[in-house]
């Protein structure tokens, strides 16, 4: 028999998973709609699956199965069948499999379809400790994106530029090094390369050329995407706003002088050759494009997936059977989310809808990369 803890550990079951399990399961994860399938046999928990997911998103996380001992792997493995049937009936695209590094995937899995993603770029604390699997459930024939971590509160807009770039065959992240980002000796695990002092300095440098202090704007995200990529590379700017954007809590000196950049951003990109169309695109209409091969830098508020407004930029690079899938460089990870989470991460097409789209005014901030 199942039966279903929300988001609730109990004493048994605690107990059988050790004191470090435990507390991997026991992390918060409040946002992300943690849940526990729990199987019994003779009266104690024989099985247990942990799931986590995002709002407004079209995939499921199992964060880790349990099973008591080798006479219990089949229920362990039932679960992740009523997992996946779950997913499949809620209309989900994917069910991805975390992995703490050290540990294998059990052997069912691969039975039922799971295969190994590709390890991220190392950077923030999310992209280290972890494996990471997916089994898709619509066909959305696609080349895995690269996978880099936002390491500042206000690089959105930087790294997925830079994921784009690397994304059309140009040089984007290296992804290692001796040191972590601040220059301090703290080691990455064993089987993963610790975070890359020069991936920083890239994702600072390339902030600071698009920044409008701290957030970037579509029109100077253009420009510098145009500055960036070779010059065969196509780039294109939609915002349905004509005036200044992303200064909505500014006034005086510090919304004019932000006003002031982006009239340059818009001037440069009028020299570089980059359209810059003020008509509202449609989110089928991206997703035809991206589908057809193009990236899309997308404008969006953090609301839908995280409960609380913000806006922010992911990088489009795949689109078929009514999802798009982005990459997505923040990670909540005090609240148990790793790179598992926000890479290859499918969205419905309504709810990209009313994902891409800031503040009262609602405007929709879309650059397309084309590919070579």
């Amino acid at each position: 028999m199942t039966t279903t803890i929300d988001p609730l550990l109990d004493d048994d079951l605690l107990s059988a998973l050790g004191e470090a399990r435990a507390a991997r399961w026991a992390s918060p994860r409040a946002p992300y709609s943690p849940r526990i399938d729990l199987a019994h046999r003779d009266g104690r928990a024989a099985a247990a699956a942990l799931t986590s997911r995002r709002g407004a998103t079209a995939a499921v996380k199992i964060v880790d199965v349990w099973w008591r001992d080798e006479a219990d792997a089949e229920a362990a493995a039932g679960l992740v069948d009523e997992i996946v049937a779950r997913a499949a009936a809620a209309g989900d695209a994917a069910v991805k499999w975390e992995v703490p590094l050290g540990r294998e995937l059990p052997g069912f899995a691969l039975e039922r379809g799971f295969v190994p993603l590709a390890p991220p770029h190392p950077s923030a604390p999310g992209t280290l400790a972890s494996h990471g699997h997916v089994r898709w459930l619509r066909d959305v024939p696609h080349e895995e994106a690269p996978y880099y971590a936002q390491t500042t509160l206000y690089t959105c807009g930087a790294v997925s530029g830079l994921l784009a770039v690397e994304a059309t065959g140009s040089v984007g992240f290296a992804g290692a090094s001796d040191a972590a980002p601040d220059g301090s000796a703290d080691a990455a695990p064993a089987d993963r390369p610790a975070p890359s002092i020069a991936d920083r300095d890239l994702e600072l440098a390339f902030w600071r050329r698009a920044s409008n202090y701290p957030a970037i704007e579509p029109v100077g995200l253009g420009v510098v995407m145009r500055e960036t990529l070779p010059a065969e590379t196509p780039v294109e700017v939609f915002l349905d706003h004509d005036g200044p954007v992303l200064i909505e809590a500014y006034t005086g000196f510090e919304r004019d002088f932000r006003a002031e950049l982006q009239a340059e951003s818009l001037r440069q990109a009028a020299t570089a050759g980059v359209p810059v169309h003020r008509t509202r695109i449609a989110i089928e209409e991206v997703a035809r494009r991206i589908a057809g091969g193009e990236l899309a830098l997308l404008l969006v508020d953090e609301a839908p997936m995280h409960g609380e407004a913000g806006p922010h930029w992911v990088l489009a690079h795949a689109a078929g059977e009514g999802v798009v899938v982005i990459e997505d460089p923040w990670i909540s990870s005090d609240e148990g989310e790793t790179w598992v989470d926000s890479h290859e991460l499918p969205i419905a097409y309504a709810d990209l809808d009313r994902m891409v789209a800031w503040g009262e005014a609602g405007y929709r901030g879309v650059v397309f990369v084309g590919r070579r």
